[in-house]
């Protein structure tokens, strides 16, 4: 039961937040008698009103035969007659004969009041509004709340006198005047202004956060456009609520302020859209910029009414200039990038209605729902929120993303350098043992020398067979790794030269079978590995091609020194060639452990290498694959590979004949 109770106070409490006056107050003529004051009274009807200025008019009784009846509220431009200048309205109330001095301090509100006004009790002066000597300073924002004096009221007839000065031709009361305890029209102020205000103090906050991000990514045009947009649409909102009276002394000024925040905001938000759709400024833009710059310089330097309700006309004039070029933006790119802007779409799609609203309260077609265009404003920004706050996480997702790329690459860097300083070590390792072991046998022939001077000769051909045997092994093969060190420092400038695409190649005519058999033997004495299981296929046996051999070469070798390394030494290796349909094809097949489908993704990439439980135990720089590639697409062919683990692997590479000048 509590919970319901608090419920129904909540939404009985929210609907007086969006629209105070759902809850309409009885309406009193002038000329009734109030007999308490715990209920607000609100006088509506039998208002006398004036057309002049005489301060007579301020006292208890007056000659009404030439004062006009009206009921208020009756704001608006007189069709009648010009009503700039004085005008004065009076009303009468009764109080009983056994009137007490209220516990609680008595008030009236007037509501806002154009321009300039004084509010006289019983012919006593009691506050007044704004200034018309010895200088003009209107305020027709301020909400017109008046103490009632305990002293001044009286048992019987009380009269109220409201003196007006118009700047313009707009004139009247825009609410009709209600007498109730202070505290209670303060508090109904309050209330009906703090879902503004709150608003205001959220425009603001969202647009510092995406200024500052735009201060951060440093080339977010649209988020500083957005935030700039955001902060003037808070600064505007609060400026229109009570806030006005604490951030500026004179109104002149905050009505000044209001008008330049509202001049930049279409100007904000059109460039909000250009820089979120990537677009450049059209001549419509700028123009219009152009006079949104002169509406700014007029506010700014010409400050009397007249000049505003000028500058705004114009403003609304041009307005629909401003919906069209967004209207121009969506229609143009909205289709392309309609994931981009789903959620402004949807922010416009709520603020449409409640501007409608707003519209049809102020022609007095509906009751009045002030709190309703500030909720339509929520919705859209928070919107456009949501779509760059999507924007930016999904920017730093794609940064984290590089950022690991890089760390990544910055891996596969390092261990190139690591290989290919374990490959310069071996190098040098086996040269030194080659250099010890000449050493050595050099030694133990002085040695013989000089203990069998007499069977020098007999021996000597025997020496030579012996020392040839010992020389030969460990000299070959710092001959082969400083070679194979060679070979891997061209093909790494191969490879730059392939990619930059500076290669310039040299054809000519060779045997197949021959660079294949040469091919077979250098990996075979690079790895010391001597297999009676590959097998060369060259189809015909003497087929001559018209080539460039090194990058055929280059092509063969890693292919063939990738299917050694990574097979079993018993495993078959075949090795294919012919032409076929106007394409060479090569063919290079293992049996051995074969690659996953997430190696094979990958394993064409600069660096990357396969088998990862042993490819810190193979040599190798990471770039033979990518150099098979790289060559391949040089010369417009293809490669492929089929594979899966444990069954092996097939390289199959397509290069188009030339024929031969």
């Amino acid at each position: 039961m509590i919970s319901k109770t608090r419920f129904s106070q909540f939404f009985l409490g929210f609907l007086l937040f969006l629209s105070p006056t759902l809850v309409s107050l009885v309406a009193e003529p002038c000329g009734t008698m109030i007999t308490s004051f715990e209920k607000p009274v609100v006088l509506k009807t039998d208002w006398l009103f004036r057309k002049g200025d005489n301060l007579d008019w301020r006292d208890e009784s007056v000659e009404e035969s030439f004062w006009v009846k009206r009921s208020v509220p009756d704001y608006g431009i007189s069709k009648t007659e010009n009503l700039t200048g004085y005008h004065w309205y009076r009303c009468s109330f009764y109080l009983p004969d056994n009137y007490t001095t209220p516990v609680e301090p008595i008030a009236i509100q007037l509501g806002r009041i154009r321009d300039i006004d004084e509010f006289y009790l019983n012919g006593t002066l009691i506050d007044k509004t704004g200034t018309v000597l010895p200088r003009l300073e209107v305020d027709f924002q301020k909400i017109r709340i008046y103490s009632l004096p305990t002293h001044l009221l009286k048992p019987g007839l009380n009269v109220m006198a409201i003196r007006i000065y118009a700047a313009t031709n707009l004139n009247g009361l825009k609410e009709a005047p209600t007498i109730a305890k202070e505290r209670l029209l303060r508090e109904a102020v309050f209330s009906k202004e703090l879902f503004a205000m709150v608003c205001g103090y959220v425009f603001i906050f969202m647009g510092i956060y995406f200024l500052v991000g735009s201060i951060v990514r440093g080339r977010a045009g649209e988020n500083f456009f957005f935030a700039l947009f955001s902060i003037f649409m808070g600064i505007y909102v609060l400026i229109r609520t009570q806030h006005r009276d604490i951030l500026f002394e004179s109104f002149t000024w905050s009505y000044v302020a209001e008008l330049l925040v509202l001049i930049c905001l279409p100007a904000f938000f059109i460039n909000f859209m250009h820089q979120y759709l990537k677009l450049k400024r059209n001549i419509v833009l700028l123009v219009y910029e152009v006079f949104l710059s002169v509406l700014f310089v007029i506010t700014l330097f010409f400050r009397n009414p007249k000049t505003w309700i000028l500058v705004i006309a114009l403003f609304n004039y041009a307005l629909p200039i401003a919906m069209g070029l967004v209207i121009y933006l969506f229609v143009k790119n909205g289709k392309t990038n309609i994931k981009k802007v789903k959620f402004i779409l949807i922010g416009i799609a709520c603020l449409l209605p409640t501007i409608l609203i707003d519209s049809l309260s102020a022609l007095e077609i509906i009751i009045s729902m002030p709190g309703t265009l500030y909720l339509g404003f929520l919705i859209f920004l928070v919107m456009i929120s949501i779509q760059l706050s999507n924007d930016i996480v999904i920017g730093l997702e794609n940064f984290i993303e590089q950022e690991k790329e890089l760390i990544q690459m910055e891996r596969v860097k390092t261990g190139f350098l690591i290989n290919l300083s374990s490959e310069f070590k071996s190098g040098m390792e086996k040269i030194k043992s080659a250099i010890e072991n000449i050493t050595t046998n050099q030694s133990k022939s002085l040695v013989k020398d000089v203990v069998k001077p007499s069977a020098k000769k007999a021996a000597k051909k025997k020496s030579k067979i012996t020392n040839t045997k010992h020389i030969g092994d460990p000299v070959k093969q710092a001959e082969d790794h400083i070679s194979y060190m060679s070979y891997m420092v061209e093909e790494a400038i191969l490879l730059r030269k392939l990619e930059e695409r500076t290669y310039i190649p040299f054809y000519e005519s060779f045997s197949v079978l021959e660079l294949v058999k040469n091919c077979v033997a250098s990996v075979e004495n690079h790895l010391g590995q001597h297999r009676k299981n590959t097998y060369i296929d060259i189809k015909p046996n003497d087929l001559e091609i018209y080539f460039p051999k090194e990058l055929l070469f280059c092509i063969l070798r890693n292919l063939v020194e990738n299917a050694y390394q990574y097979t079993d030494p018993k495993t078959d290796i075949h090795i294919e060639f012919f032409n076929r349909d106007g394409f060479h094809q090569l063919v290079v097949m293992d049996e051995g452990m074969g690659l996953s489908q997430i190696e094979m993704e990958t394993i064409f990439q600069k660096f990357v290498r396969g088998y990862r439980d042993k490819k810190n135990e193979i040599p190798g720089a990471g770039i033979g694959l990518t150099l098979v590639e790289a060559s391949t697409n040089f010369l417009s062919g293809t490669v492929s590979l089929k594979s899966s683990e444990g069954m092996g692997a097939k390289f199959t590479i397509r290069i188009p004949e030339k024929p031969k000048k």
